[in-house]
């Protein structure tokens, strides 16, 4: 009787880590399920939100929510803009700021998951797509299965990545895309057709952020000197390139503009060295200490080209932002870095794996299963340390309050209401119809203005303010004095309406 052949160990353990694999990626989705908030919010949620729902209609421009009497022409300049919005180039309403890219992913959702899902499911793939891209991006760059699953491990505990996991922002899928597009220019080397596909990718990850074009300077160490690969690259990248340049000049009446208009003024090398200080503080924490280890990539890890590339990869973001304003300031700022940090990963375990090379084999990680658990338990207990006093988890819920306070206001207030707020705009305009009034942008000048507009209107006047905006701001007592009652709360969020009368003691 003839026996059919045992299947290979090593086809045994590529399913054992495939099924592991492939467990391990469920439960991290029904996680980031559980607490992911990718709606309406916040100025960059709500503008990417508002940016797809413009074009599904088809629009780029739309007019402001004026009161009648008080046109928008000779107003003071933030009194009808929203937050993720700006005037636009040629005096025809308003137009989005933020970038196309992350607004095509959710439009396109929405046909699969309809609006209330979209933004959850982009964002959710994304995540998922990160680690895997990070796996493979190890694994190519030879590392084993087990220290390249160890790098996807710290980003998917990463708290940055995590908490920019939970929210419609583009830093996520601007780290997929990034990673993609190296991944496929270093497949490039064997098969050239490769160079196409991270054309396509890089494309994308352009138009997801304008600054990702960074992604070029390590992208060149991976493609090489072949002509072929570079025409085959700049062939798979061209219908990005002109869907940005139509957009840019629809939207900002120049090809190469974009919404954010000109930033060079919040760039500063004068920003440098506390920026390197917060880099050393927070990325250990953040990425777990092996990131340091990325520092000696040049003499340690794999071959002379990839170890230049990865370094040159992780130098190009860090240098550049490290002159931006906003980097050093607080922790979740080291976001910009994200399209990075798979090359920070796997360039300290590529490091580490050769520094522990010669160690003996109970202190290698890839050959000793205690060395392996003590190192992922060290891991688990840094990177656990950053989101137990980071709090990661806790802004999707926070992104979700935007959508409830708007059912609120929809069904408490006159549909006529006009409604004082700032940080409320753009979630005001994605979920309601409710005319409104930036407090930031009001002053004794031109006060009795809108106050005699409202008065012949006739239409009632709220204030939808969260905590800063009454605390520090004093939003109600220093610019819109008057008798305020607050006659509604939705989590941290109050509502105020102005009555008749001297204002309150």
């Amino acid at each position: 009787m003839d026996f059919p052949d045992p299947e290979p160990p090593q086809t045994r353990r590529a399913t054992v880590w495939a099924a592991a694999a492939l467990v391990a990626l469920g439960v991290y989705a029904a996680v980031l399920g559980h607490y992911v908030g990718a709606v309406a919010g916040s100025s960059d949620t709500s503008g990417y939100l508002n940016h797809a729902r413009l074009l599904s209609w088809h629009y780029i421009h739309i007019p402001a929510r004026t009161i009648p009497g008080l046109p928008m022409e000779g107003a003071a300049t933030p009194l009808y803009i929203p937050l993720g919005f700006k005037p636009a180039w040629n005096g025809d309403g308003l137009v989005p700021t933020y970038p196309v890219g992350l607004p095509l992913f959710i439009l396109a959702a929405k046909y699969v998951a309809g609006w209330h899902n979209a933004g959850d499911v982009v964002i959710v793939l994304h995540a998922l797509a990160g680690l895997c891209a990070t796996f493979v991006l190890g694994r190519m760059l030879g590392l084993s299965r087990a220290w390249a699953a160890s790098g996807a491990a710290i980003i998917a505990l990463s708290p940055l990545y995590l908490f920019m996991s939970m929210q419609a922002m583009s830093d996520v899928p601007s780290l997929v895309w990034t990673c993609l597009a190296m991944i496929a220019a270093l497949k490039s080397r064997e098969r050239p057709a490769w160079a196409l596909a991270a054309g396509v990718a890089v494309a994308v990850d352009v138009l997801l952020r304008p600054t990702n074009i960074l992604t070029f300077v390590p992208l060149a160490f991976a493609l090489g000197a072949s002509p072929r690969r570079w025409v085959l690259l700049g062939l798979g990248g061209l219908p990005g390139a002109a869907f940005y340049l139509a957009h840019s000049m629809r939207a900002y009446g120049h090809y190469l503009t974009t919404g954010y208009g000109d930033t060079t003024f919040a760039f500063s090398s004068g920003y440098v060295p506390g920026t390197l200080l917060h880099y050393v503080r927070w990325l250990p924490l953040l990425f777990t200490p092996v990131v340091a280890l990325s520092a000696g990539l040049p003499w340690k890890g794999g071959t002379p080209r990839d170890r230049w590339m990865l370094a040159i990869w992780i130098l190009t973001f860090a240098a550049f932002y490290s002159t931006y304003t906003f980097t050093h300031q607080t922790w979740w700022y080291l976001r910009f870095l994200l399209p990075a940090a798979p090359a920070l990963v796997v360039g300290g375990l590529l490091v580490s794996r050769d520094l522990l090379s010669r160690a003996p084999r109970w202190a290698d990680p890839g050959r000793s299963v205690g060395a392996a658990t003590v190192a992922l338990a060290l891991g688990v207990s840094v990177l656990g340390l950053g989101e137990r006093s980071l709090h990661p988890f806790i802004v999707g819920n926070e992104e979700l309050r935007y959508g409830r306070l708007a059912d609120w206001m929809q069904k408490n207030m006159p549909h006529d209401s006009v409604c004082l707020a700032m940080q409320a705009t753009g979630a005001l305009v994605y979920y309601t119809q409710f005319s409104f009034l930036r407090w930031d942008a009001l002053h004794p000048d031109n006060l009795p203005q809108v106050e005699a507009a409202l008065r012949s209107s006739g239409r009632p006047l709220y204030a939808v303010l969260f905590p800063f905006e009454v605390i520090d701001a004093k939003a109600l007592d220093t610019y819109v004095p008057g008798h305020w009652t607050e006659v509604g709360k939705v989590d941290n969020v109050t509502v105020w309406r102005r009555d008749p009368g001297p204002a309150k003691n």
